[in-house]
């Protein structure tokens, strides 16, 4: 007798399990609790792997330039 339903896969032998749990807090991540709200049901994961990976682009240089451009911004608007 066969299994029923969609076969395993073979890439599920070697995958790497990362459980991660999140406490948003409204007022304060407004933005992420948006973010969430606005993904498909099941599309989660493959959402959270692109937004990381988009954030993952900007290397330690990248951010140190960033923060001297927001650093002199504030000066200028105080």
């Amino acid at each position: 007798m066969t299994r029923r339903g969609r076969p395993r896969s073979e890439r599920s032998a070697i995958a790497v399990i990362v459980p991660i749990k999140l406490h948003l807090y409204p007022g304060e991540d407004d933005d992420l609790i948006a973010f969430f709200d606005g993904i498909p049901s099941g599309l989660r994961a493959a959402a959270v792997k692109r937004a990381l990976r988009e954030g993952a682009t900007m290397g330690p240089s990248d951010q140190q330039a960033e923060d001297d451009i927001l650093d002199v911004l504030d000066t200028l608007l105080l």
